[in-house]
């Protein structure tokens, strides 16, 4: 009897300590964004501009993934881009949440949060540091930002 309580207890110091060396440790800590947007509107009017743009644009795909939060902390809401470049196709993994302050102008940030080229899963990844993720973070600036700027009078910023 003695010996099954000396081992009850001593899962449960190994459950502890373990718990605190993965929260402490980071382990379950988030990966910083590869880049950061601003958006002079709201998240509703991103999303629909960017549905008109893929309308137009055939070798753009759009696809919201998921939307996370509440109405008193706000919601957040994940949404891939896929592009189509000759035989290669680029995927986008992106976040948008509002980002005004009360009374202020209305705002959205967006958060570039992957990079992947899906032909190729060797470029691309989570980070900025990733391979070819720097230049893949151009072409969607290039092919992306700028032509739903002309097309749809979008606006997006960096935020440094």
């Amino acid at each position: 009897m003695r010996k099954i309580i000396l081992i009850i207890i001593g899962l449960i110091v190994v459950g502890f300590v373990g718990t605190c060396i993965y929260f402490v440790g980071g382990v379950s800590a988030t990966i910083p964004p590869i880049k950061k947007y601003e958006f002079s509107g709201s998240v509703d009017q991103l999303l629909t501009g960017i549905q008109k743009y893929r309308l137009t644009n055939p070798d753009i795909t759009f696809q919201i993934t998921e939307r996370t939060g509440n109405k008193q902390n706000g919601y957040g809401t994940y949404f891939d881009i896929k592009i189509k470049i000759d035989t290669s196709i680029m995927e986008y993994n992106l976040e948008c949440e509002k980002s005004s302050k009360e009374g202020g102008p209305v705002k959205t940030l967006i958060q570039l949060i992957g990079a992947h080229n899906e032909m190729n899963y060797a470029v691309g990844g989570y980070g900025i540091n990733g391979t070819g993720v720097k230049s893949m973070v151009k072409d969607f600036e290039n092919r992306f930002l700028a032509k739903l700027q002309i097309q749809q009078h979008i606006v997006i910023t960096p935020v440094q």
